[in-house]
């Protein structure tokens, strides 16, 4: 029988955590991890951004579309037509929303947001500002510091013609 053999891997010490509490102060226990020397951060953070804007455009379209149409009510129905159709916008609107955030929060972030608490009308607005408020400054993370660490870390040497190293930042 042929002994396996291993490698082991370092782990990183880049990684910030930010455990979660409730309104009132108290621990939940979870916490959103952000490795801050992640290559993909800020892309995915640009990615959610871009993914919300678009959202946000198309469910003011959708509306306006809707708002188009001829309203009728069904006997017997709660909701007219229309509002039916602007119900089901909002809840692909959410869902939209919710996997947007989840691209720079994790698998599983909103939901270690929310603790539990099923989506509410103004959930998206709350996690929108808590990224915005509470998550983005501790991570700062900006184009500029990934452009500086990269330059330290990887400096390129270029033997010129002369023999002499110019090294290029």
């Amino acid at each position: 029988m042929e002994e396996k053999k291993f490698i082991e891997l370092g782990e990183s010490t880049n990684v910030l955590r930010l455990w979660i509490r409730t309104k009132k102060g108290e621990e939940t226990g979870k916490c959103l991890e952000f490795n801050l020397k992640d290559i993909t951060l800020l892309d995915n953070l640009e990615r959610c951004n871009e993914e919300i804007n678009k959202n946000k455009k198309w469910i003011q379209s959708e509306l306006v579309i809707i708002d188009k149409k001829q309203d009728f009510k069904k006997k017997g129905a709660i909701m007219s037509n229309n509002e039916k159709l602007k119900y089901e916008a909002f809840k692909k609107f959410y869902k939209q929303q919710a996997d947007a955030f989840e691209i720079f929060l994790g698998r599983n972030g909103i939901q270690k947001l929310l603790n539990g608490r099923p989506i509410e009308w103004e959930t998206l607005i709350e996690i929108e500002t808590i990224i915005k408020e509470q998550i983005a400054p501790n991570l700062n993370v900006t184009m500029k510091d990934i452009q500086d660490e990269i330059k330290k870390k990887y400096k390129v040497a270029v033997v010129k013609e002369n023999e002499d190293v110019e090294v290029i930042e």
